[in-house]
């Protein structure tokens, strides 16, 4: 299915989901400013508080109470795909500051 018409105009169903990786894309910018940021005043405070949370989501996502809807399976991928992103998130930061 092309995005668009023939005429330059976005189709209805392609625009919603289109606005919504914008938004997407505007939440991670925000989030990278503040990460860049606490890395640059408070670097070990900062480092910690993601070993907490990689800690917090392994544990929310090891068990229903996070993804309910998801199997065992699907939790266990989320869990590490979260896992992963965030080591990466860190390791980007301390590349920047």
């Amino acid at each position: 299915m092309s995005g668009t018409d023939g005429s330059g105009t976005v189709d209805p169903d392609r625009a919603v989901a289109i606005r919504l990786r914008a938004r997407l894309a505007v939440v991670e910018r925000a989030a990278w400013f503040g990460l860049v940021h606490a890395m640059r005043t408070r670097p070990a405070e900062t480092e910690a508080y993601i070993a907490s949370e990689r800690a917090r989501c392994a544990e929310g996502f090891g068990g229903r109470g996070w993804a309910a809807d998801l199997t065992e399976a699907e939790r266990g991928m989320l869990a590490a795909e979260v896992d992963a992103g965030l080591a990466q998130l860190l390791e980007d930061a301390r590349d920047a500051v």
